[in-house]
This record gives C-alpha cells, sequence and structure tokens, in this order.
C-alpha cells in the first residue's frame, strides 16, 4: 500500500483503568490504577464528508476494546498489556497505520509521578 502524502491522529489521553496488573502478591490481591495514551497514525480523512462515525476510526470504539482487554485477566506484566492494546489497534481497522502505546502505574514508586512502558508497533 502506497504511503499517503497527510496523515491524521487518533488521541486517546489519560485514559484512567482500575485493573489486575503486577509480578508480586500484593499487586495481584486488588486492582490497581494504570494510565493509558494512545495515539494512532490514520490514513487521513482530508476527503472524507466526516458526517457519519463510519467514516473514520471511533475512539470511543478503541476505548471501549481497551476497557475489555483490562477487565478480560490479570497481567504480569504492563509490557504485556501494552502489546495486547497495539496489536488489538492494528487488527482493529485497515486505516491504522501505526500505534503508540504508554501504560503507566501512579502509585507504584513513591516519588515518582509514574512508571510504565512505552511502545511503538506499525503494520
Amino acid at each position: 500500500m502506497a504511503m499517503p502524502d497527510t496523515w491524521d491522529k487518533i488521541i486517546i489521553r489519560d485514559l484512567k483503568l482500575e485493573m489486575s496488573v503486577g509480578i508480586y502478591e500484593h499487586e495481584k490481591a486488588k486492582p490497581q490504577t494504570v494510565i493509558v495514551n494512545v495515539t494512532l497514525d490514520v490514513f487521513t480523512n482530508l476527503n472524507a464528508p466526516l458526517e457519519d462515525i463510519d467514516e473514520v476510526v471511533s475512539y470511543e470504539a478503541i476505548v471501549k476494546q481497551i476497557n475489555k482487554l483490562a477487565e478480560k485477566r490479570h497481567y504480569n506484566l504492563l509490557e504485556h498489556f501494552a502489546e495486547d492494546i497495539a496489536q488489538m489497534c492494528l487488527k482493529f481497522e485497515d486505516k491504522i497505520q501505526t500505534v503508540e502505546v504508554r501504560a503507566e502505574k501512579p502509585d507504584i514508586i513513591e516519588n515518582a509521578a509514574a512508571v510504565g512502558v512505552h511502545i511503538l508497533r506499525s503494520r
């Protein structure tokens, strides 16, 4: 597929989740807060009428899928969760060419605002 001259970005910023994640027993005992940021590079909407949700990549639908991933199982590592988000996004819609995912735990290290992982995946 030829690369377009213009791209659009879909942004999901600071999605707050309560989920089961962590390798330590105290982390497995109760849900933890995870903050997720996702940026999607999609083929441009420049020539689309932009009057119907079916004409664009729906950030609402992506958020619902991220929520399902977070609710579905325990993740030992944020790296695995971030990878599942990235792969879900790439399978979700052919218009999505690149996905950047940042997943962070804000409550783990006392003197850090958050710790986590930042990944970039593309087709």
